[in-house]
């Protein structure tokens, strides 16, 4: 925070929601020192939970010793829980997978990614085939959606991203109309032969 000038800072603290507490936390002490904001007992309240900020010791001497990078206190953009549910139940277990792995990408974990992507695409082809000897009612199809929701959140979000990971939404538009673009060219490319037969 000492590298950032009196404008970067004040807008940090003017958009703390972006921030974790820990970020807003340094820019205080910063500003202090600057002698900018004087030194007061409660530095903030969470408008949220209404109540006190409480700065972490441990914190300040991280932020002393320049242990915790700038980067590391900013909330990551994700994917939310909700967008990869969407996807996963309105399309398909693979396109809930994609998303989990930009996320995992974001946090930087290839491992996680590529067990992401074997069970997205395993999932996703065991599905079609088992759907092709059950009777062809769209509740079954959710079904095998909604366990495929389950095991990307539930299992390897959990695992690889924890579950309380606190992160800034990401807009799903650009992924929402790829993920459209896909399935019209896939139930075209279905229909080709009959139109053409025609």
């Amino acid at each position: 925070m000492s590298k950032k000038s009196n404008h970067e800072l004040e807008t940090i603290f003017q958009e703390k929601a972006k921030y974790t507490e820990e970020a807003v936390q340094a820019v205080i002490w910063e500003l202090e020192n600057r002698n900018l904001i004087e030194k007061t007992t409660v530095l903030y309240k969470d408008p949220e939970k209404e109540e006190d900020i409480i700065v972490l010791s441990d914190s300040k001497e991280k932020v002393e010793k320049n242990e915790s990078p700038f980067e590391e206190l900013v909330l990551p953009i994700l994917y939310s829980k909700k967008a990869i549910q969407g996807f996963t139940i309105f399309f398909t277990t693979i396109f809930g997978a994609v998303l989990l792995m930009q996320n995992l990408k974001i946090m930087n974990k290839p491992k996680a990614r590529l067990q992401v992507l074997i069970f997205g695409i395993s999932y996703t082809f065991g599905s079609v085939i088992l759907l092709n000897y059950l009777p062809k009612i769209f509740f079954i199809t959710l079904i095998f959606n909604l366990i495929g929701y389950v095991i990307l959140v539930e299992f390897f979000w959990n695992k690889y991203l924890g579950k309380e990971l606190e992160y800034q939404k990401k807009q799903v538009w650009q992924p929402l109309i790829i993920s459209i673009l896909i399935t019209v060219g896939l139930v075209f490319l279905q229909f080709l032969p009959q139109i053409l037969a025609q």
